[in-house]
C-alpha cells in the first residue's frame, strides 16, 4: 500500500519525518519497504485563467490567448492546444520558467537538475510575441498525456499560485507491506489510524456530507435482492443522475497516480479514490443498462461465461458470486465489473454499489480465474463490516463535486446476515505471561482505545473488549496482547524468556516411537525428507498406498489444479524429490519420510501416520576395482528387518507374495506384502520397470511404505549395551533342506530358531539351489547353524546331539527332505 504523506497529513496532524514514521510503522508490524521522494519537474509555472481566445492572424492551427495570472499580471500567449477556451483555468509557464520534462515524457527518477535546463524566453511565433506557454501534462512531467491538449485546472484554482504547491507535486510516498490479516490498512484512513495510535495524536476522519433527499421528479426506483446471503451478507446501493462523464481534476488523478493507479474518467476515478481513502471497494453501473431496474446478488448457477471490463471472456463456476439484473449478469462480485454495464461517455445515470463479500469466496473465484483487481485484493483480506453506507455517502459527495451528479434515491441498505459485536474477556495478567513484560492497566486501556476498541471493566483484572468493525483479525485475548505490545514497538519486549514453572513432560509413546524409527532409518544410511501433503489426482490414482481400495480426499479450495487432493501415499512426494536430485546430477538417493496420509472412510476423512522410503543408486563409493552395493529389493528389505528387530516385532511379522493387480506400480517378482500377525501393514519392493521407464530411471528403485499405527504398540526395546567378544568359540553345523520352490525362506529360518536349543546362536542361509540335483518344482536351501556356550567350549559330541534333534524337528515341521 502506497501512502503519500500529503494525503496522510489531511487526516493526522503529525510533524514527524518520513524516516521516523517508517520506523514506527515497521516496529509495529507494518514494514515500510521503501521511501520515495517526488519532485516537481518545473519551476516558474503558475495557475492562470484564459480570458480571451482569438484566432492567430498568421496560422490556422494556433490561437492567441489572453491569460490572467492574478498578481503576476496578464499576458498574451500563443497556444496550439485543441482544448483551449475562454474561461478555463490552466497552467502557465511564465518567462524564466524551467521545464525539465523531456519530449518523450517524464524525467528521470529523483529531483531534476534545473541547472541543465534552459529557461523559457519570450518568443515571436508567426509574427506574434508569446509571453509564456500554456502547458500540457507531459510538458509538466505529470503524466504522458499530451494529445488532449493543455492541463485543465478546477475553476476554483487561485490565480497566480505556484502550480507545484496547488497540485502538491512535491511529495513523499511510503510503500508499506501489508500482511494478509491487516486488510484494514489497505487505505489511507487505515494507515492514518495506525499512525495516530502510534504517535498518540488525534485522527481527523473524512467528514461525510450526505445530500438532501431527491425531489419527487428526480427519483429513480430500483430493487435489490440478495439470493446468496452466505456469500454477500450486506449490500448497499445508491442511484445518481445528471452525471457528466469526463476527465477527473488533476488533484484526483495525481493522488491516484501516487498510489499506483491511473485515471480513467471522473466516475471511475471517484470510486477508486474513495476505495483508497476508506478501504471500501465500490463499483458504478450505468443504470440505463440494468434490465428492470433490479439488482440480484446470486450464484452463477447456469451462467458459465461472462465478459469482464477488460474485454476477456471468463469461464464461471456454478458457485461463483454474480451481481445480475433480471436478465443477465452485470459483474463478478467483488472482483470485476462487466463490459455490458460499463460506465462510458454517454452515461448520465449511475447505480453505485458498496457491499461486503465473504473473503473466502472472493479469494477462491479470483484464484481460479487468475483475475486480480484492487477490489479483490481488499475483499479477500477482509474489509470493514460496517463501512458500506459511509463509503456510498462519500463517493456520492465526490461525484457531485467532479461529475455534477446528484442523488436520485435514498441509500438501499440490505443486511440479511447481521454481524453482532463480539466482546472478548481480557485478563490483564496474561500479558506478562505471554510477553514477559508487565504493562500498566491504564496504558493497556489507552492503547486498546487508540485502535478503536470499546473497553469496559468486567471485574478485578478483567476487561471486556469489543474490537472495532474494521478489525476482523482480532478474535481472542492473544490478539489484544499483540496490539498492546506493538503500539509501543516490538523493541520494548526484551529478548528473554518469561519465567515459567518447570514441569516434567508427560510420556508420549507415539513421539518416542517415531523418534526411535527415525534413529533406525538414519543409522541405516537414509536421510529424512519432508514433502507436502497436497498432490495431483493422477499421482493418487497411480500410488494408492497400503490400502489399494482407499478413496482420496479432495481439497475444497486447492492452491492449484495440480494440488487438488490429499495424498494417499508418501511415495509420490519422495519420487518427486528423487527426480529433483537426479536432474541435478546426484547419482544416489536414499530417503525416508514419517508423515500423514489421508483417505476417505464413508463420509469422513481419516489420517494415518506412515513411514515411506526410497532407495536408488549405490549406498557408498566402492574401493577401486570393486562394485558398490546398490539399492535393490534385498537391501531395502534388510533396512526394514533392522527396524522390526529394533522394536521387537520381527517375531510377528512376515513377508508374503503380493498381488500385482493391487499394487501395479511394484515389480511383480521383486516385491512383498508385509503382514503383522493377520493383517497387512505395508509393502516393500522395486518399482515396476514400466513405471521406472516413465520416470526416466536407469537403475532399480527400491521402495517401501509402512502403517506405523499398528507397530507403535511394540515400542522400542532399550538400546543394547556393549558386550565383550565371546570367550569361547562357536561350532558350525550345516543343514540342506529340500522344499517346495515357493516356500518362503523366512519361515525356514523362524522354524529352525524355534526348534533349536538355547545354545543355537545364529541361523543363516548361505545357498539356494535349483537344478538337476533336486526334483522339479523343488529347491535346496542350505543353512549354517552356529552353536556357542558362554561358559565353556562345546564338544563335537554335544553339538552333534543338539543338531540331530534340531534337524529331525525342522524336517518334520517343514515337511522337508534332507539333501544328500
Amino acid at each position: 500500500m502506497k501512502l503519500p504523506l500529503s494525503w496522510l497529513k489531511e487526516l493526522v496532524a503529525i510533524e514527524a519525518s518520513a524516516d521516523e514514521i517508517a520506523h514506527r510503522l515497521s516496529m509495529a508490524g507494518l514494514v515500510v519497504e521503501s521511501i520515495a521522494h517526488k519532485h516537481a519537474s518545473f519551476t516558474g509555472v503558475v495557475t492562470a485563467k484564459v480570458l480571451k481566445v482569438e484566432k492567430h492572424p498568421n496560422a490556422d492551427r494556433l490561437s492567441l490567448c489572453e491569460v490572467d495570472a492574478g498578481s503576476r499580471g496578464r499576458f498574451k500567449v500563443v497556444c496550439g492546444a485543441p482544448n483551449v477556451r475562454a474561461g478555463m483555468h490552466a497552467a502557465l509557464a511564465t518567462v524564466g520558467a524551467k521545464l525539465a520534462a523531456s519530449e518523450k515524457g517524464l524525467p528521470a527518477h529523483g529531483a531534476p537538475n534545473f541547472d541543465q535546463v534552459e529557461p523559457l524566453t519570450a518568443a515571436v511565433i508567426r509574427g506574434v510575441e508569446s509571453r509564456g506557454m500554456l502547458c500540457s501534462e507531459r510538458e509538466l512531467g505529470i503524466s504522458d498525456e499530451h494529445a488532449s491538449g493543455i492541463l485543465a485546472l478546477d475553476n476554483d484554482a487561485p490565480l497566480g499560485a505556484n502550480l507545484d504547491d496547488y497540485l502538491a507535486l512535491a511529495d513523499t510516498i511510503l510503500d508499506v507491506e501489508i500482511t494478509a490479516n491487516r486488510g484494514d490498512c489497505l487505505s489511507i484512513l487505515g494507515l492514518a489510524r495506525e499512525i495516530a495510535a502510534l504517535f498518540e495524536v488525534k485522527l481527523r476522519a473524512p467528514r461525510l456530507h450526505a445530500a438532501r433527499s431527491p425531489a419527487a421528479n428526480n427519483k429513480i426506483h430500483f430493487d435489490v435482492e440478495i439470493e446468496a446471503p452466505d456469500l454477500c451478507p450486506r449490500y448497499a446501493a445508491l442511484a445518481m443522475t445528471g452525471v457528466k462523464i469526463g476527465p477527473s481534476p488533476a488533484w484526483i488523478r495525481r493522488r491516484l497516480e501516487l498510489c499506483g493507479m491511473r485515471g480513467l474518467n471522473n466516475v471511475v476515478d471517484a470510486t477508486n479514490y474513495v476505495m483508497l481513502e476508506l478501504g471500501q471497494p465500490l463499483h458504478a453501473f450505468d443504470f440505463s443498462k440494468i434490465a428492470g431496474g433490479k439488482i440480484i446478488v446470486r450464484r452463477a448457477a447456469q451462467d458459465r461465461e461472462f465478459v469482464t471490463l477488460d474485454n476477456a471472456t471468463r469461464s464461471l463456476d456454478a458457485n461463483d458470486l454474480l451481481i445480475a439484473d433480471a436478465e443477465k449478469p452485470l459483474a463478478i462480485g467483488g472482483i470485476m465489473g462487466g463490459l455490458n454495464s460499463e460506465v462510458g461517455a454517454t452515461t448520465t445515470s449511475l447505480l453505485l454499489e458498496s457491499a461486503y463479500f465473504e473473503p473466502v469466496t472472493i479469494a477462491r473465484t479470483g484464484r481460479r480465474l487468475g483475475l486480480s483487481s484492487e477490489a479483490r485484493y481488499r475483499f479477500e483480506r477482509g474489509i470493514d463490516r460496517a463501512g458500506q453506507v459511509s463509503a456510498l455517502i462519500r463517493v456520492a459527495e465526490v461525484i457531485r463535486k467532479i461529475a455534477h451528479g446528484r442523488e436520485a434515491s435514498t441509500v438501499a441498505d440490505l443486511e440479511p446476515r447481521k454481524s453482532d459485536a463480539r466482546e472478548i474477556a481480557f485478563e490483564l495478567s496474561r500479558i506478562e505471561t505471554l510477553l514477559g513484560v508487565a504493562i500498566a492497566p491504564t496504558v493497556v486501556r489507552a492503547r486498546l482505545k487508540a485502535i478503536g476498541a470499546h473497553v469496559t471493566p468486567r471485574g478485578k483484572g478483567v476487561l471486556g473488549v469489543v474490537p472495532p468493525s474494521f478489525r476482523p483479525d482480532i478474535t481472542e485475548p492473544a490478539d489484544l496482547i499483540e496490539e498492546v505490545s506493538r503500539l509501543n514497538g516490538y523493541d520494548e519486549v526484551r529478548a528473554e524468556l518469561p519465567p515459567r514453572v518447570a514441569a516434567l513432560v508427560p510420556p508420549n509413546p507415539e513421539r518416542e516411537f517415531h523418534q526411535g524409527t527415525r534413529e533406525v532409518m538414519l543409522g541405516a544410511g537414509m536421510t529424512e525428507a519432508t514433502t507436502i501433503a497436497f498432490i495431483a489426482p493422477p499421482d493418487n490414482a497411480r500410488f494408492k498406498g497400503i490400502a489399494p481400495t482407499a478413496s482420496a480426499v479432495k481439497v475444497t479450495n486447492p492452491l492449484s489444479a495440480e494440488l487438488s487432493e490429499l495424498r494417499l501415499s508418501l511415495l509420490p512426494g519422495l519420487i518427486a524429490a528423487l527426480r529433483f536430485n537426479l536432474n541435478r546430477e546426484a547419482d544416489s538417493f536414499h530417503n525416508f519420510e514419517i508423515g500423514k496420509v489421508f483417505q476417505r472412510e464413508g463420509d469422513f476423512p481419516v489420517e494415518r501416520t506412515q513411514l515411506g522410503g526410497i532407495s536408488y543408486g549405490p549406498y557408498a563409493l566402492a574401493s577401486i576395482g570393486a562394485e558398490p552395493v546398490k539399492a535393490g529389493f534385498y537391501s531395502i528389505k534388510g533396512v526394514l528387518e533392522a527396524l522390526f528387530e529394533s522394536c521387537s516385532a520381527d517375531a510377528d511379522l512376515g513377508f508374503k507374495p503380493i498381488e500385482a493387480a493391487s499394487y501395479p506400480f511394484l515389480h511383480p517378482g521383486r516385491s512383498a506384502l508385509i503382514r503383522l500377525k493377520d493383517g497387512p501393514i505395508g509393502y516393500v519392493g522395486e518399482l515396476h520397470p514400466a513405471e521406472a521407464m516413465r520416470l526416466g530411471l536407469k537403475e532399480a528403485c527400491a521402495l517401501f511404505e509402512l502403517d506405523l499405527a499398528n507397530l507403535i504398540s511394540y515400542g522400542f526395546a532399550p538400546r543394547k549395551s556393549i558386550e565383550l567378544p565371546p570367550r569361547f568359540p562357536a561350532v558350525r553345523r550345516d543343514l540342506a533342506l529340500v522344499l517346495d520352490r515357493n516356500f518362503p525362506a523366512d519361515v525356514v529360518i523362524k522354524t529352525i530358531r524355534e526348534c533349536g536349543s538355547s545354545l543355537l546362536e545364529a541361523v543363516e542361509i548361505f545357498d539356494v539351489y535349483e537344478g538337476p540335483a533336486v526334483a522339479a518344482g523343488k529347491k535346496s536351501v542350505a543353512l549354517a547353524c552356529r552353536y556357542r556356550a558362554k561358559d565353556r567350549t562345546l564338544t563335537d559330541e554335544e553339538v552333534n546331539r543338539l543338531h540331530a534333534v534340531l534337524v529331525e524337528q525342522a524336517r518334520t515341521r517343514l515337511g522337508a527332505e534332507l539333501r544328500q
